[in-house]
């Protein structure tokens, strides 16, 4: 089973706490960058970060009108010489308003501090290093909010596309379910046709066993056709119902069949196609020993490796008719044996039937090995990841 997509929370634009502490972070480095490179303190170091901070306070007011601009003329592709162009022409209101705002803070921090509130000569003016430095600082702006807005893009079409691949899986297993449901109505149908076919022929020769047999035949439907039984179920219970299935086919072939089941330790859990070994097994009996008189043996085993499960069903009957094994024509149950496992388990299945050297015929059938327990927690990741999209 494939399992859920990864669906991670949503970006989104930084709140003023955490602007905040990022415009205080960068004047606070920007300070201390000028103390270490041997900057006037004469009027102290709490003071000088003051200033300092109220250079770049301005920029905290200003960044979210300059989110909004970034927004509205995006730096894209085809875009960008004249979206940067009118954002370039946006900085210098912005410019002139932080750097007064810068002057009057500065000037405020002093007068607060005991020193007399006075403002530089033609402080309107604006120095070319301190526009230079605004501008940086402006540019720098909508360099993060172009990154931001990015990031956001790209989570959106992260979430959507899996969204997309969730919703894609779910009506794939939909319609998996449903397919399977139409093969289950031609198979099981055409299981009973048999067994009942075969009663009618014993009820001429031997009634009372006739009547053993109608009954066994009635409590294996009951489990067969059930319509709340899923597409897999455990090899346990597909053993049990093989057996019940051998139990009315020995009624009629009496001491003539054999039937030898060998299941490997740690495969009875296994999940396989509900209704899996009852074709192989009918398909074996029908094709294979019907012809032979006497000591028809068919054996049902099971295997496994770490991640795959083999079950092979194998007879000692006439074999396969000479030619291509490749164009053998195969029947209702093996034909819709083939469909189920094309599609449960697309690219990860194995179907083989072959002529044995000694005589009889080899069907081996190799799926993914999964029980109860990882298919329920593949379940449980795949909800939470429904519900962390909703």
């Amino acid at each position: 089973m494939e399992s859920a997509p990864e669906i991670r929370k949503p970006i989104g634009y930084p709140a003023f706490g955490s602007l905040s502490v990022a415009w205080t972070a960068l004047g606070t480095l920007a300070c201390a960058r000028y103390v270490l490179l041997g900057g006037d303190l004469k009027r102290g170091l709490l003071l000088e970060l003051l200033g300092w901070l109220a250079c770049y306070y301005p920029w905290l007011l200003a960044t979210p009108l300059i989110f909004r601009l970034e927004q509205r003329f995006p730096i894209a592709r085809e875009v960008w010489p004249k979206h940067v162009a009118f954002l370039a022409f946006a900085s210098l209101p912005l410019v002139h308003f932080a750097y007064q705002l810068t002057i009057f803070s500065d000037a405020a921090v002093q007068h607060l501090f005991g020193h007399p509130f006075s403002l530089t000569p033609h402080w309107w003016l604006i120095p070319r290093r301190e526009f230079a430095l605004e501008q940086a600082l402006y540019w720098f702006t909508v360099g993060a909010s172009c990154l931001i807005r990015n990031l956001i893009e790209l989570r959106k079409k992260e979430r959507l596309a899996a969204q997309l691949a969730l919703e894609k899986s779910e009506m794939e297993a939909s319609l998996r379910q449903a397919e399977l449901e139409t093969l289950r109505m031609r198979l099981n149908p055409h299981f009973l046709f048999n067994s009942l076919q075969n009663i009618s022929i014993l009820a001429q020769q031997d009634a009372k066993t006739a009547s053993q047999m109608l009954t066994r035949l009635g409590d294996l439907l009951r489990v067969a056709l059930r319509r709340d039984s899923g597409p897999e179920a455990t090899l346990e219970t597909e053993i049990a119902l093989t057996q019940a299935y051998v139990a009315i086919e020995k009624m009629r072939f009496d001491d003539r069949l054999t039937v030898l089941f060998d299941v490997a330790p740690g495969t009875e859990q296994a999940l396989v196609p509900t209704f899996l070994l009852q074709p192989l097994v009918e398909n074996a009996i029908k094709h294979g020993l019907s012809t032979i008189s006497s000591g028809g043996l068919i054996a049902i085993s099971s295997s496994r490796t770490d991640t795959d499960l083999s079950l092979t069903v194998r007879d000692n009957g006439t074999g396969l008719p000479a030619g291509s094994i490749s164009e053998l024509e195969v029947g209702i149950g093996l034909g819709s044996t083939c469909d189920r496992l094309a599609r449960m388990y697309p690219g990860q299945h194995q179907f083989l039937i072959q002529s044995l050297p000694e005589g009889g015929t080899e069907v081996r059938v190799g799926l993914p090995f999964r029980t109860k327990a990882s298919q329920t927690e593949a379940t449980i990741y795949a909800q939470a990841a429904n519900s962390d999209r909703r």
